[in-house]
Parts: C-alpha cells; structure tokens; sequence
C-alpha cells in the first residue's frame, strides 16, 4: 500500500482509494529479493455523483527478481478530472 501512495503513480495529481476487487500475495517476497511495480490502468469513468470527480480502476503488480508476481492488487480509485 505504501508503494501505491508514496509511488510514481499520480492521477490527476492525487488519490484516495475506494476500496479493492483483489489483494493477493502469490508468492513470499525473500530478504535480498529485488522487487519492481508495474501499473496498469484497466478502467476510467466519471463519477455520477460529483461530476469533478472520476473512478478509476488500476491493477498494480509487484515483481521480483524473477518475473514472478509476489503481489497482486486491483484498487478502485477516486480522482479529481480534469477540467475541458
């Protein structure tokens, strides 16, 4: 979690998380184990409550050294939109 909100990923300048579809940990991460975060943007919607909001959906995996995922989470995000 703390990757997600200190990390390189800033929707429209910031985030406040709504909740999560899945949270997983396939595989022990190890002391030595190098580790890399990939994101992936999988849905963006306007909020049809607060129309200068919008919802994102993100999954974000982290890897080891090997290529093997030892975190998986799909987070549902709320962010401010941008204004047209």
């Amino acid at each position: 979690m703390r990757l997600l909100v200190e990390g390189e990923l800033k929707p429209a300048g910031g985030i406040v998380g709504a909740g999560f579809d899945e949270f997983r940990w396939p595989r022990p991460v190890r002391p030595g184990d190098e580790l890399r975060v990939e994101s992936e943007v999988l849905e963006v919607r306007p909020s049809k409550s607060r129309p200068d909001q919008g919802l994102i959906k993100v999954r974000t995996t982290t890897l080891n050294q090997n290529g093997e995922a030892v975190q998986v989470v799909i987070a549902n995000l709320v962010v401010p939109r941008r204004r047209t």
